[in-house]
């Protein structure tokens, strides 16, 4: 070997980590048969001059205890060898130098990583026998006792952990993995360590008592906030605890929204039920009824009346008796209709609103509407034709047959007018009716803004999604801007 003495090697090593290790303990060395890189450095150790009877000692515990180790890593023993070579030099540590800065990096740094030379370190003092190794050397021999320490506070946290009630799962996981690095900082007697926890401690306030349970039943078991573990419960899992209750308390007034929003929905949906109550109470009462029955005869009649002045006009020059004839016909067919609706006209009540008042804007409207004004055509010319057979028939087989003839059309347009057939004129009511269901609650009638307005995570849509669906529930009574938009709409139609 090149090396002479003792500092020598300790350089050789710190300059060429990789290498040092590859040819003292890698290769045939392994696998039980001795490699000539490990039999010249045993050879080399022996015939080193000038130990002390301690230096021999440790030594021997080197060579045997370490060196000769089979379940101990390359690495480890390498380092136990930099130890015992060089203690006043610089730990190195697969080539890179270890202090008690870096040290209480890793534990800030790379319990929180997956990569990087922090999360390495980090992985490597988890492994085991590290803290050890490196207490050889006088910078770092404060750490003398620390790795059997770390452990027993390690095992006493986990058995902690384990029986913690209602732990979250994120926090659980924690507690059997990163936890770990913040019992070792708060086991090493370095200030640097000591500041970023102290730090730590201090950022989070905790939650007040009685609100998170676990929390609680944590505090009252980990020995106080100057043990290791009370430490790393008011560092760590303090912000476990405040994020929890900070997200119960979001929760609970979100709930508390939800549910002032389902009672003023509730209330409205009473007030909407009251309203149409109300409504069908008017529209069904004997009054209405009656007011109904008396607008269907006027309505009936007035159709009935002007279709007799035809009549008159067709055969009353010529034949005044078939125009006669022709006259109660027209009369017997209008009672039959009036008598197969009013049954219709009853239910409807105050519903029923043909346009008795308002004839000249329901005529307006009919000449505005092209397929309206084909459709008075087609029935004014049918009815034209009807009249003129109808006296045809009167002419020439004579009024008993034409009678009997007519009973059948007496008869349908009794079950027509009983089966619907007429205009009821209650367009009104039955948009009344269908936006009532439509808006019940459970009804499915909920606009799919209003639905996804609801489930959103702003407040304030939530809130304008609640105003337009309560707005759902109101404007049943009559009057009120709702009649008014329907009877626009009706005038736009």
């Amino acid at each position: 070997m090149a090396v002479t003495t003792r500092e020598e090697l300790a350089a050789a090593i710190r300059g060429d980590w990789t290498a040092a290790r590859r040819q003292f303990f890698e290769g045939a060395a392994t696998t039980g048969a001795p490699s000539d890189g490990w039999l010249s450095l045993l050879a080399w150790l022996h015939d080193l001059d000038g130990l002390t009877a301690d230096d021999l000692t440790a030594q021997i515990e080197l060579i045997d205890h370490r060196l000769r180790d089979d379940g101990l890593p390359a690495d480890l023993k390498l380092l136990h060898l930099l130890g015992w070579l060089d203690p006043e030099g610089e730990a190195v540590w697969r080539g890179t130098v270890v202090t008690p800065e870096s040290l209480s990096e890793a534990l800030r740094i790379g319990r929180l990583r997956e990569s990087g030379p922090e999360w390495e370190l980090y992985r490597d003092l988890c492994e085991g026998g590290l803290l050890d190794a490196l207490s050889r050397f006088t910078v770092l021999s404060a750490l003398r006792g620390t790795q059997r320490t770390w452990d027993e506070v390690w095992d006493s946290w986990r058995q902690l952990a384990a029986r913690v009630p209602g732990l979250p799962p994120e926090a659980r996981e924690w507690a059997e993995s990163g936890a770990r690095g913040l019992l070792l900082a708060a086991l090493l007697p370095y200030s640097e360590s000591k500041t970023w926890l102290r730090a730590g401690c201090e950022s989070v306030a905790p939650p007040p008592t009685g609100e998170i349970t676990w929390y609680d039943w944590l505090r009252a078991r980990d020995g106080g906030s100057d043990t290791p573990i009370g430490c790393l419960v008011r560092a760590d899992f303090t912000a476990f605890a405040t994020a929890q209750a900070e997200q119960r308390r979001r929760q609970a007034a979100v709930d508390r929204q939800n549910q002032q929003a389902m009672t003023a929905l509730d209330a409205a949906s009473a007030l909407r039920d009251r309203q149409w109550a109300d409504y069908e109470s008017r529209r069904l009462s004997p009054t209405a009824r009656s007011g109904a029955v008396i607008r269907a005869a006027l309505w009936l009649g007035a159709w009935g009346a002007a279709t007799i002045p035809v009549a008159w006009i067709m055969w009353g020059w010529a034949r005044p008796d078939i125009a006669a004839t022709m006259s109660w016909y027209l009369v017997a067919l209008t009672l039959a209709a009036y008598a197969g609706w009013l049954p219709r006209v009853i239910r409807l009540g105050a519903a029923y609103q043909p346009p008795l008042r308002r004839m000249r804007e329901w005529a307006e409207e009919a000449r505005a509407d092209p397929g309206s004004v084909r459709r008075g055509l087609i029935r004014a010319g049918a009815v034209v034709g009807a009249l003129l057979i109808l006296g045809v028939l009167l002419h020439d087989v004579g009024p008993i047959v034409t009678t009997i003839l007519v009973i059948p059309l007496l008869a349908a347009a009794f079950y027509f007018a009983r089966i619907g057939a007429l205009h009821d004129w209650a367009a009104e009511h039955r948009e009344r009716l269908r936006d009532y269901r439509s808006r019940r609650p459970g009804s499915g009638g909920i606009p799919e803004s209003i639905a996804r307005g609801v489930q959103s995570p702003s407040a304030r849509v939530r809130a304008d999604a609640y105003q337009a669906y309560m707005r759902q529930f109101i404007g049943v009574h009559h009057g009120g801007k709702d009649d008014a938009d329907r009877k626009n709409d009706r005038r736009s139609r």
